[in-house]
């Protein structure tokens, strides 16, 4: 018999986890957002229970939750929340005798908080995974009942990165899950999680990203420039302006070459290579998008717009 589960989440994150969670388990019903009047386009979660066919309810702040829960809506003994957005109170998390889990996209204590997935990016770690945690009133605070690791490459894009811990994470569920609803495994301290993977008790934290994170600051190292390139491309994007245009860095890598720019100042090479200085070192940019125009590489940018440097 499948485990039955109520589902909370509402962006593009919770609608991929909900699309692989429904092809093992009873999915009782998803709490969500509703979709805004204003929104244009896909809303994913609601349009993947509405080809699902589940049953949906719809809550966009604590109070509501507790409106919805006080009608008794569910007979599930677990939740599982995902990339929903909106604080759960006690009283919800009650309602569930084995609790509500959390799969958050960090090795917890490292990175609680909105946006653990560019954190972890933006920080040049070597490794971040997944923590399925049982959610209590504070930040990212409950109890661990398993975690994985994932090893980031040098050239991780939060796009890849987001994929690859989906993955992850319904993997440690598809393994855990039933253990803890048999009572074969059970949740520990964050600290005691940490140190049974000989990590430091070490709590950081994440926020939600604002249009302003995007715009480039050339004071800054070239490698941190780099990895916000890489963090930010899906949003907020990473933006400057270059030969008098407005333009988003879309790719680059840095440069060790030594060189008489001042800071901020860009050049073509005579490799025909766009260059920017930065506090430390060169960063190179390997591909950019002019506002209203294209992708388009280094080489064709310096083709159109070079003599302006």
């Amino acid at each position: 018999m499948k485990i039955s589960l109520v589902f909370f989440g509402s962006g593009p994150v919770a609608a991929k986890s909900l699309e692989l969670l429904a092809k093992k388990y009873h999915i009782e019903a998803v709490i969500t957002k509703p979709k805004p009047s204003h929104h244009r386009g896909d809303f994913p979660v609601v349009t993947l229970v509405e080809s699902l066919g589940l049953k949906t309810y719809y809550a966009s702040t604590k109070s509501e939750l507790s409106e919805l829960f006080a009608t008794k809506p569910v007979t599930s003994q677990l939740g599982i929340v995902i990339d929903y957005g909106v604080i759960i109170g006690q009283d919800v998390i009650d309602y569930f005798p084995l609790g509500i889990i959390n799969s958050h996209f960090s090795l917890l204590p490292e990175w609680r908080g909105a946006d653990p997935i560019t954190f972890s990016i933006l920080s040049g770690q070597k490794n971040t995974g997944v923590s399925l945690m049982l959610i209590n009133q504070k930040l990212d605070e409950g109890e661990i009942l398993a975690e994985g690791v994932y090893d980031l490459p040098g050239d991780i894009t939060t796009p890849k990165l987001t994929d690859g811990l989906i993955e992850l994470s319904d993997a440690l569920l598809d393994h855990y899950l039933p253990m803890y609803v048999d009572g074969e495994v059970k949740p520990v301290s964050q600290e005691t999680a940490a140190r049974a993977m000989n990590r430091p008790y070490l709590p950081t934290y994440s926020r939600k990203l604002s249009k302003a994170d995007g715009l480039i600051d050339w004071k800054k190292p070239a490698e941190q420039i780099e990895r916000e390139i890489r963090g930010f491309i899906d949003w907020p994007r990473s933006y400057t302006t270059l030969a008098g245009k407005d333009v988003i860095i879309c790719a680059a890598h840095v440069d060790d070459a030594v060189d008489d720019l001042t800071i901020g100042q860009a050049k073509a090479t005579d490799d025909k290579q766009l260059v920017v200085r930065t506090s430390d070192k060169l960063l190179v940019i390997d591909e950019l998008k002019p506002a209203g125009k294209k992708i388009m590489t280094a080489k064709q940018f310096l083709a159109g717009y070079g003599k302006d440097l």
